[in-house]
């Protein structure tokens, strides 16, 4: 089993200049959150709707946590359509209730509740890992593509850098290709169930 962050661990800094508009965070949040989304990992060059912030204990439980850097999550939109303004508990200093509820995913309890399989599918470990697994359809988006993807895009990186650096380069093209060719397929299924 895996991280549904991979290999970033997502923490927000703490000396980020208190802001009267929370979306002039964005930059801090995108650096904070290696410009993933906080909930499912997708990363953002693989979107077609862009990405949002999401408050992670809603306006509409506790407007004073409207500008608070420590509640805003980078999202991408599917996730931060799916959260809305669900908070189970109704208590704006708890999450979760051991059943329902959410899990900020800038802490290092996130990993306690969920987790990747090896097909890149987020499974609950938890019961609040269940509820978010439902409430964020995890179960019905195409999770494990989005997962790919992400993966691919690393390697395409990791390959372009050895083809800069390399004066043999043949047969780091041929893989560079082949990998292109997966990411640009895997990139219409995405478009096609409007991820």
């Amino acid at each position: 089993m895996n991280r549904v962050h991979g290999q970033y661990n997502i923490i927000r800094r703490c000396n980020v200049q208190e802001q009267n508009d929370y979306h002039k965070y964005r930059d801090d949040l995108r650096e904070d959150f290696y410009h993933i989304c906080g909930y499912c990992g997708k990363h953002e060059k693989i979107t077609k709707h862009g990405f949002e912030i999401d408050h992670f204990v809603p306006i509409k439980i506790d407007n004073s946590k409207k500008t608070k850097y420590d509640n805003l999550v980078y999202s991408c939109f599917t996730c931060n359509r799916k959260k809305s303004s669900d908070w189970p508990t109704k208590d704006t200093n708890v999450s979760n209730n051991g059943v329902v509820g959410y899990v900020d995913p800038a802490t290092p309890e996130f990993d306690n509740h969920l987790e990747r399989n090896e097909e890149g599918k987020i499974i609950a470990k938890t019961p609040v890992g269940a509820y978010m697994v439902k409430k964020l359809k995890f179960d019905m988006r195409p999770i494990e593509v989005i997962h790919k993807l992400n993966m691919l895009i690393h390697k395409k990186n990791q390959l372009s850098e050895m083809i800069k650096t390399k004066a043999n380069g043949r047969e780091d093209i041929l893989k560079y290709i082949e990998i292109q060719e997966e990411i640009d397929s895997l990139m219409d299924i995405i478009f096609l169930n409007k991820e």
